[in-house]
């Protein structure tokens, strides 16, 4: 199975899973993926849950909130 990221942000590749809920709701996670000093570095579970009433603003939604995570995680990143 191949995987296309969504974006990239600081050198972090995002791939965002998409499920649908019941009542026609939508829920996004993601995960990131960097290339590190000792390989692939892949942070599983990274944003989200982000819950939405379509499936393009929980998408927006797990972006920002990722986008922000991956800023944290470089602004301390023994953390």
């Amino acid at each position: 199975m191949s995987r296309t990221p969504v974006g990239v942000y600081e050198g972090f590749e995002i791939f965002v899973m998409l499920v649908p809920l019941e009542g026609g709701r939508w829920s996004a996670t993601s995960e990131v993926e960097r290339d590190g000093a000792e390989g692939l570095e892949v942070f599983q579970e990274f944003g989200g849950p982000c819950d939405a009433d379509s499936a393009d603003v929980a998408r927006e939604a797990v972006l920002v909130d990722t986008r922000h995570k991956i800023d944290d995680l470089l602004a301390e990143p023994e953390r």
